[in-house]
């Protein structure tokens, strides 16, 4: 073969190989809004469980610093909810959580402890999120 056909084949052949890899993981940072549905009696312990997972995510560099808010409300005939945002700095940083960060983990289960499924919604609701604005 000719040299530059040999190009075009090898070539063809990388082109090939890179359409059939699967694409990179995304790593860019991912917002999320949590929704607890609390268990009646367990509101503060609960809180406080809540107030110590982000500073333990921060200490493993799982989340960004901001955003990062705690909400509570009260639903379905007075029962409590809490509401957290917080940005993960990549899809995959929650994933890593059951296998390789034990203290995050257990904060994890304490939640899921004192929660509930209600209203037709799972115990605890994860939707990602946009951050539109920012009010100084």
């Amino acid at each position: 073969m000719k040299r530059s056909s040999l190009a075009f084949v090898a070539a063809i052949a990388l082109a090939a190989v890179a359409a059939a890899a699967p694409p990179a993981a995304d790593k860019s940072p991912e917002t999320v809004l949590v929704r607890y549905h609390v268990k009646p009696g367990d509101a503060e312990a609960f809180s406080k469980a809540l107030q110590s997972h982000f500073p333990a995510c921060r200490r493993h560099g799982l989340v960004l610093n901001s955003p990062h808010m705690i909400l509570s409300g009260k639903e379905d005939g007075g029962k409590p909810f809490m509401v957290e945002i917080l940005t993960w700095k990549d899809g995959d940083a929650p994933d890593s959580v059951p296998d390789h960060v034990p203290e995050v983990a257990a904060i994890w289960d304490q939640l899921n402890s004192m929660t509930e499924a209600r209203g037709g919604h799972p115990k605890i609701e994860i939707e990602p999120v946009d951050q539109v604005a920012t009010k100084k």
